[in-house]
Formats: structure tokens, C-alpha cells, sequence
């Protein structure tokens, strides 16, 4: 039997983040996958800056960076063309640091986190691997895994994090049920390549048209996506040559196709409701699921892994309670519920026919996209503050706490000639907590970044980003804040002196 503190289950894009960021807390893990090698057809081809960052904490970002393309976002448009709501993420710098949106293919994305465990030599990938059974057992759980070649493997862990997608052993260990949105519809994905240069919004467009419902993206330089809604009357089983000829409707007849690979999916929207038992955890796909319209799928999995990694390690170096561990599901399932909603929402809009229904759903999409205040809704999904369970409802009203719980923000150090990110302000934070100041902080301040260890970096030790870093801090009406791991705001402190924390500001619960 081999003794490990965690064993990671899937290496898809969730569970290699969670091996990394572990690996980069300082925490050996196996990483159970039943493929052999990176899957090399392509699924997931949307992250936005804050996924970015989560890859940055990961060590994979670099890696990753000459594979992504830049796009600008999403827009809903009618059948003609015309443009009914658009949400914009073209900034080249985003809160996060990154640029807003980037388009890829899954499997370079793998690569580049792989090549970033391969850094770690306490990690191992046992490829060729399933898990047939999950014992929990005091201390941990025994985790069962037969090799291809027949062979048979025990591993003790301490932890077990189940990446392993909709079907996940590990879930089925946790058992529970599942919040069902009831969203069900048929859709065939086509991935193709063509020397033609589609002239195009360099975005995601959503054409919404009931039935006849489609989405169309442009992946690479000559690489584009399109996706369409499979009405229940079809009168053929969809195939490439289907596909092609859907293609070819808006391509000029002479143009060069490749297919890449075509994919029929069963979108569903649902979250489980018991992320936790025990030893287990979920993560990703195997704690929720969502349909594809606001991009969303898989940035939920990176930041299960960012908001739980850190939390394992605390606990497993004995800085904090196991109780801390629940809060894993508190703070994450509220965020994922809203963004699974509001693709939901997005769907639904699409799918209604052609009628007057549908032009009644596209004027209140022309309206919602018109009125003040439209620009800061995708922002308002991406990056909502911690759940319900770790923001005291009573520190909502106070002057200088309207920060905590949200985000810190990554300001740039050093950019390229092409305007993005080199190198930015989370590499001064590193990846332990940190109280960070203008030179001004209380002994209650001083007190939380005590207990939970926190480095102390003033404001000009961020260099070229200081004056950006105080202009932040006097917006927020604030002296100093203390920042999780997770690039979360744990602690703040208003310009009067007064300290509000988070219930996970201090790890020992």
C-alpha cells in the first residue's frame, strides 16, 4: 500500500490544476487517469482572466501562453445577423491581470499543465489507471486502482479529490442527489480547420433561432467551432456531412474544410449537494454541470481547485482545522449555481421559435444589453464574492468592507510588445497568504495575519504597480488588507482603523 496525502482522480484540466497548485503548496499527491497521455481531440476552448491567473498560481501560464488567442467576448445575435446583446471582454488587461477572454484547444492547455507537474517530482501521474473502489477509513480513505496491464495498486490518502467528470467514482462514493435546473437539449459540436479567412466580431456568437439555435467561433489562427441545436424531428442521425453542409452555408463554396472531430452532446444544468464527505471532495464536472453558453464550464473546476487546494494544505501541515474544509463547498456552490443559471438563462433565450415569442425575447435582450449599467453583468457573474458562508452579513454596510470577500486584483509589472502580462503584482504576493499595507495597520489587523501566517509586504515593494496598488487602496477607503491564497480578500481595514474579517480569515474555525 502506498501512503500519499491526497489522490487526485482525473487528469483533465480540474484535476492537473489541483496537482499543481498542491504541488506548489507543497503537497505530494497521485493523479489517478484511465487515458494514457493528453486527449487529443479538443473540448473545452474558452478561459478568462481570472482562470489565466489560476494557471499563473499553477505554473502553467507561461506554458500556456502561445496557445491561447485573444477574442472579445459574447454576443447574441438573430438569425440576420444583427446583434441583440453583446457582452464584452476585450481589455488585454484584466482585473485578474490577463487578458479578458482567450480561446485554445483543451488538449495545449493539458500540455502546458502537465509540463508544470512534471516540475514537481512528488507528484505522480499513474496513467492507464481506474479507480475501482473509495473506502473511507479513519485518517483518510483507501483508494483502489487497477492498472491496464492488470495489475493492482492500493493508495492510502489523506485526501481524495474526485476530477473525474460526470460519471466520477468519486461522487458516487459521496453519494447525495443533485439541485436539477432541468435544462436538457441536444447539440452537435463541430471542430474544423480552413485556410479561409472568415471575416467576423473576433467573438462568440450566439445565434439564438429556437430549433434551428447555433453558436459560431473562431478557436486559432485557422481553427473555428461551430455548434448546433439538434431539433427532435430531425430526420437523420447528424454526422460530419451534415455538419458540412450546415458549414458551408457561410463559407464560399471554393474554401478548403478539414473536420477535426464532431461530438453530439446532451447539455444538462445541475449541482450537486454534497461536495464533502469525509475525506472525499469533488471538484469541476463532477460537482456540477452546466450548459456552454456563457463560457463558464470549465473556469468552475479551476476554481474549485484554487478555492480547495490551499485549504488542503493548511490543514495537512497542521496551520488549520479540518473544519476549515467545509467551507470549500459554502463559498464555491453559490458562485457555481449562478453562472450554471445564468447560462441556463442564455439557452432558454436562444431556443424560443420564431414567433412572437421571439421577438418579444429579443427586444428584452436589446433592452437588458441598452440599459446603464450592461457592461458590469458578465463581470458581476465572473467574479462574485465569497458565498454565504464565509461573508458576515453584517459587515456588508460598513464603510471600507464593500471589498471583502472579492477578488484582489493583479496589477502589471512588466508587459510585452504586445500590451499583455510578463510578469505581475501576484508575483510579489507568492502563494501563501499576505497582509498588504501602505505602511498603516492595527495590532487587530497585525493579530489575523499572525495567526494565519501572512507575510507583510508594503505597497512599494510592488514596484511600477505601487501607485496603481494605492490609488486602489484610497478608492476602497482602506489602510491595509490581508489576501488569502486564493487571491481572496480575508481582512480589511478602512481608513478609521476599523478591521472586518471573513469566517475563513482565520484558518483555525
Amino acid at each position: 500500500m502506498t501512503t500519499v496525502p491526497v489522490v487526485v482522480v482525473g487528469a483533465g484540466p480540474t484535476g492537473l490544476t489541483a496537482a499543481c497548485l498542491l504541488a506548489a503548496h507543497g503537497v505530494d499527491c497521485v493523479v489517478v487517469e484511465r487515458r494514457r497521455g493528453v486527449h487529443p481531440l479538443p473540448r473545452a476552448v474558452h478561459l478568462d482572466d481570472e482562470v489565466y491567473r489560476i494557471l499563473q498560481s499553477a505554473g502553467a501560464a507561461t506554458e500556456f501562453a502561445p496557445s491561447g488567442r485573444a477574442a472579445h467576448g459574447l454576443r447574441l445575435v438573430n438569425p440576420r445577423g444583427r446583434v441583440l446583446m453583446e457582452f464584452a471582454r476585450d481589455r488585454a488587461v484584466g482585473h485578474c491581470g490577463w487578458r479578458e477572454t482567450t480561446m485554445f484547444d483543451q488538449p495545449d492547455l493539458e500540455r502546458a499543465l502537465r509540463c508544470a507537474l512534471a516540475e514537481h517530482p512528488g507528484t505522480q501521474v499513474m496513467e492507464g489507471s481506474v479507480v475501482e473502489a473509495i473506502t473511507p477509513r479513519t485518517g483518510g480513505a483507501v483508494v483502489s486502482v487497477r492498472r491496464d496491464s492488470g495489475a493492482r495498486a492500493t493508495l492510502h490518502a489523506r485526501y481524495v479529490l474526485g476530477c473525474d467528470g460526470a460519471s466520477s467514482a468519486v461522487a458516487q462514493a459521496i453519494g447525495g442527489t443533485w439541485r436539477d435546473l432541468r435544462f436538457t437539449q441536444e447539440w452537435l459540436v463541430v471542430d474544423v480547420r480552413t485556410s479561409h479567412e472568415v471575416t467576423m466580431w473576433p467573438g462568440v456568437h450566439q445565434v439564438c433561432a429556437g430549433s434551428g439555435a447555433s453558436t459560431f467561433m473562431r478557436i486559432g489562427a485557422d481553427r473555428y467551432r461551430w455548434e448546433f441545436r439538434l431539433a427532435a424531428d430531425l430526420d437523420r442521425e447528424p454526422d460530419a456531412l451534415w455538419a458540412l453542409g450546415e458549414i458551408r452555408k457561410s463559407l464560399p463554396r471554393s474554401c478548403d474544410i478539414e473536420v477535426v472531430r464532431t461530438a453530439r452532446y446532451r447539455h444538462a444544468a445541475r449541482v450537486a449537494r454534497r461536495w464533502r464527505a469525509g475525506p472525499l471532495f469533488i471538484l469541476g464536472d463532477a460537482a456540477h454541470l452546466t450548459p456552454p453558453f456563457i463560457g463558464q464550464g470549465l473556469g468552475a473546476g479551476q476554481r474549485d481547485a484554487m478555492n480547495l487546494t490551499w485549504k488542503l494544505a493548511a490543514v495537512l501541515d497542521g496551520r488549520a482545522d479540518d473544519r476549515l474544509l467545509d467551507s470549500y463547498q459554502t463559498e464555491r456552490a453559490p458562485h457555481v449555481l449562478r453562472s450554471v443559471v445564468a447560462a441556463t438563462a442564455i439557452g432558454r433565450s436562444m431556443s424560443v421559435e420564431p414567433g412572437p415569442g421571439r421577438a418579444a425575447v429579443d427586444a428584452v435582450l436589446r433592452g437588458i444589453g441598452g440599459a446603464p449599467g450592461a457592461a458590469t453583468i458578465g463581470p458581476r457573474l465572473i467574479y462574485p464574492r465569497v458565498g454565504r458562508g464565509g461573508l458576515p452579513a453584517r459587515e456588508r454596510i460598513r464603510r471600507g468592507s464593500g471589498r471583502l470577500g472579492a477578488l484582489f486584483p493583479q496589477f502589471v509589472l512588466r508587459s510585452g510588445p504586445d500590451g499583455e502580462m510578463v510578469a505581475g503584482s501576484d508575483d510579489v504576493l507568492g502563494l501563501g497568504p499576505v497582509l498588504v499595507h501602505d505602511g498603516r495597520f492595527t495590532d487587530e489587523l497585525a493579530d489575523h495575519a499572525d495567526v494565519v501566517g501572512a507575510r507583510r509586504v508594503a505597497v512599494g515593494e510592488f514596484g511600477p504597480a505601487a501607485p496603481q496598488l494605492t490609488e486602489w487602496l484610497r478608492s476602497g477607503h482602506l489602510n491595509a488588507v490581508l489576501v488569502r491564497p486564493d487571491r481572496v480578500i480575508a481582512a480589511v481595514e478602512s481608513a478609521s482603523g476599523r478591521v472586518t474579517a471573513l469566517r475563513t480569515c482565520a484558518f483555525r474555525t
